[in-house]
Formats: C-alpha cells, sequence, structure tokens
C-alpha cells in the first residue's frame, strides 16, 4: 500500500501519511483502531489539522511568541505560493496528544515552548493555518521543513 492511508471519523475524512500512516497501519494490522480513534479523539473531536476541544486553555507566553515570530516570518512566507497569514491565533495548552492546528477555530495545541524543538513544533502548527487553503499546508514534509527554517533563521 503506497498511497496515504484515508481515516474516516464521521463527518470528518483525513489522509495520513508518512510516519503516521505507518503507526496507523500497525494499529490497524494489530485490531486495534478504535483505541487510535479513542486516543485521537478523547472529547469526541478527530483532532488532527481539524476540529479541536470546544474550549482553550491559552498560553499567552507562546502566543506572545508566535505573534513576534510571525511578523518576522511574514516577508520569506510571503513569496511562497498560497501563504495567508492568519488574522489571530490562539496557543492553547495541549495535554495527552499529538500538537495539532484546528483550522477551523484558528488555533494550535501545544505543550510548551521550551527548546529549539518546541519552537519547531509552534512554527509547524502555525504553517498548517498559514497554508491550510493550499496543498502545501497538508504537506508535512514541507510543513517541518518550513518550520525548521524560519525557527533557524529567525531566532
Amino acid at each position: 500500500m503506497d498511497g496515504p492511508v484515508n481515516v474516516i471519523a464521521r463527518p470528518y475524512r483525513l489522509a495520513v501519511t508518512g510516519r503516521a500512516r505507518r503507526h496507523l497501519l500497525a494499529v490497524i494490522a494489530s485490531g486495534m483502531i478504535g483505541c487510535l480513534i479513542g486516543f485521537m479523539s478523547a472529547d469526541g473531536a478527530f483532532a488532527h489539522e481539524g476540529i479541536g476541544p470546544a474550549t482553550c486553555d491559552h498560553l499567552p507566553t507562546l502566543e506572545a511568541w508566535l505573534t513576534l515570530h510571525a511578523q518576522r516570518w511574514d516577508a520569506a512566507l510571503s513569496a511562497e505560493p498560497g501563504y495567508e497569514r492568519p488574522a489571530h491565533v490562539d496557543v492553547c495548552r495541549l495535554d495527552g496528544r499529538w500538537p495539532f492546528a484546528d483550522n477551523h477555530q484558528n488555533r494550535v495545541y501545544v505543550r510548551r515552548l521550551e527548546t529549539t524543538d518546541d519552537q519547531v513544533t509552534l512554527a509547524h502548527e502555525y504553517l498548517h493555518l498559514a497554508f491550510q487553503h493550499f496543498p502545501s499546508g497538508h504537506d508535512e514534509r514541507y510543513v517541518e521543513m518550513t518550520a525548521r527554517r524560519l525557527v533557524a533563521d529567525y531566532p
């Protein structure tokens, strides 16, 4: 199976690629798909680049960091096809799941901002929002490489 694995969690559909695809295939093979869907949607929402929890435990320090850096990144990203700087992004506390972007509420869910990897994670999720209406916003490889470049070039 070379293409992406399509997961349907009504009413949402998500194409899973890369490391997540390999993990999903292993879970499917083990017969534990129900546990995976339960983990990914502990609050009843399918949550990667989709719908997040109804509430947001704001992280003001991370929101300030993102606002400052998004302004710095704007010139570089403006040259990229499909870039649309979000008017506002809420940065919310994440507990127990993988970081993700909620395209419907312009929110990113992350844990902390203590290391360079944490900065890359926040930039990565921001990029999902900034390119949400363009194919590159759903290309994990592009998003990750761009996030790493932005964090390295604009410390």
